[in-house]
């Protein structure tokens, strides 16, 4: 059973140099014996796809891995020129993703998303079940990084994700990560 879904949208140049956070981090995940599916999205059409895949049961964290801001995310398509179907603000997001992962907690490697994706909780209070997310601009190495001591130590039963970030933001640098909790209810799962 898949236990983390990787959501990327790299743009032309990460497709140009070869880069792949998603790639790696799943790779990284399969030597921690942890299932995870690794979905290349270019467009809103596919990551819609995606996003119905993510809402399985068995998923517990949902990982998006591209470019973002405080206002959202882009997909592959917005570095082609395609504005409308390329850049997904907060509110095209809930659209899309409302319900299918309630419940889940949501990773964010994409710079400064952090400072905007609590709008999700705007629209439905009980969007998922927690964020984690940069504050700040962030390298693909320092994501990767970050993220693999995250999961890494999300099999650990004696832990919560509000500590896990503690150590990412040891790793990467004070602050640079946030952990946003739901109101509703803000427990997270351990992975296996």
């Amino acid at each position: 059973m898949v236990e983390v879904v990787i959501i990327e949208s790299r743009n032309a140049s990460d497709i140009f140099d070869g880069r792949s956070e998603g790639e790696s981090l799943q790779h990284v995940l399969k030597l921690e014996n942890v299932r995870a599916k690794l979905f290349n999205v270019c467009n809103r059409k596919q990551l819609q796809k995606a996003l119905d895949y993510a809402a399985k049961d068995s998923v517990t964290y949902v990982h998006f891995s591209g470019h973002g801001s405080d206002d959202g995310f882009t997909l592959t398509s917005y570095d082609f020129g395609d504005e409308d179907d390329g850049f997904v603000t907060w509110q095209d997001f809930d659209e899309m993703a409302w319900p299918k992962l309630k419940g889940k907690c949501l990773c964010f490697s994409s710079c400064g998303i952090g400072k905007g994706v609590e709008a999700v909780f705007d629209f439905h209070k009980s969007f998922c079940n927690a964020i984690v997310a940069p504050t700040r601009e962030i390298t693909w190495g320092e994501g990767l990084v970050a993220f693999s001591a995250f999961y890494h130590r999300a099999l650990e039963e004696d832990t919560s994700t509000k500590k896990d970030v503690s150590v990412m933001n040891r790793i990467v640098g004070a602050g640079t990560f946030k952990f946003i909790a739901a109101n509703h209810r803000n427990a997270t799962f351990a992975i296996g």
